[in-house]
């Protein structure tokens, strides 16, 4: 048992990989398009290259995925969101981004998952919910359930809706649930009833009590002129 599902793990990091590479090569070939067309200010280049070596830094930890001591996961998933949507929010045009981040530690593997997970769903929403729009909401929460010692990471949009989400959803969706099965957690995606598009919820047990305080903090890709 102990063997395959190391064998899953492989499986589940070797797929996302070859997924998340060619998502990104999409947004940065819509990135580029933007640029070549002059549509996009290059005034704030120093801060989006922060974000760059911010978001690397952050794919670089997951490494550690065989540690098995726990490991904050709160500024990997800030470095994570926020660097996906300061180098390619343009795309949309304006997109605001939420977090509301409680403090979290989990084993290697685990937080591994997590932040790969995020990585997917906001990349998702980059791509695809916010078509032929100007501008967007993402938020992103990730809270911690002491009565159920259950940990639950929600990321909403106001974009254009789950659609055939609900009812299983392409790759992404898939390797989302693949994810959330490395934390023996259970993933649902529904209409947001406070944005109006789309929202996840992944919940997962959590091995052990972890202290909390919330953290929240935002950041806004400006709109274009």
């Amino acid at each position: 048992m102990v063997e395959q599902s190391e064998f899953h793990q492989r499986r589940v990091w070797g797929e996302e990989a070859i997924h998340r590479a060619g998502n990104l090569r999409q947004l940065a070939i819509s990135l580029q398009r933007l640029l070549d067309s002059g549509k996009i200010d290059t005034s704030d280049r120093p801060r989006t290259i922060r974000q760059a070596n911010a978001l690397a830094r952050a794919y670089r930890t997951l490494d550690m995925a065989d540690e098995l001591d726990p490991y904050s996961c709160a500024q990997g998933l800030r470095d994570i969101a926020a660097g996906l949507v300061e180098i390619f929010g343009h795309t949309v045009g304006s997109l605001v981004l939420s977090l509301d981040i409680q403090p979290l530690s989990l084993p290697g593997e685990g937080r591994r998952a997590l932040l790969l997970a995020v990585s997917e769903l906001v990349i998702n929403a980059l791509r695809h919910a916010f078509v032929d729009r100007q501008r967007g909401i993402l938020q992103i929460r990730l809270e911690h359930d002491q009565a159920c010692q259950e940990g639950a990471l929600f990321v909403a949009d106001d974009g254009v809706g789950p659609g055939d989400l609900t009812q299983g959803g392409g790759r992404g969706c898939s390797i989302v649930r693949d994810l959330a099965a490395v934390l023996d957690g259970d993933v649902v995606w529904r209409p947001s009833l406070l944005l109006g598009g789309t929202e996840v919820i992944l919940r997962f047990p959590l091995p052990a009590v972890v202290a909390v305080s919330g953290v929240i903090a935002s950041c806004r890709v400006p709109a274009e002129p």
